[in-house]
């Protein structure tokens, strides 16, 4: 419980950019995997005719992340830039 109170009190403490840009990359994580999910259900499984959907699926979850850990490394450095202001 203690963690989840350290947690809220350092997202009050966020600045407008880095909450912004951790809400946007989450929101656009978010989307990638849901049309991974939707890819996934529509191409059939791993068959010759679905492989294109099923490649473009995994690399749609593969980008999700990459987008969340650019938005974390962005939004530290620009904590840090306008801490120093």
């Amino acid at each position: 419980m203690t963690n989840l109170k350290r947690l809220r009190s350092r997202l009050d403490q966020m600045t407008d950019l880095t909450y912004a840009l951790l809400r946007g990359a989450l929101l656009l994580s978010s989307i990638m995997v849901l049309c991974a999910l939707a890819l996934y259900i529509t191409s059939g499984g791993l068959t010759f005719t679905g492989l294109e959907a099923y490649k473009t699926a995994q690399e749609l979850i593969a980008l999700g992340s990459v987008t969340l850990l650019l938005a974390t490394i962005a939004s530290a450095i620009a904590e840090e830039v306008t801490m120093k202001k």
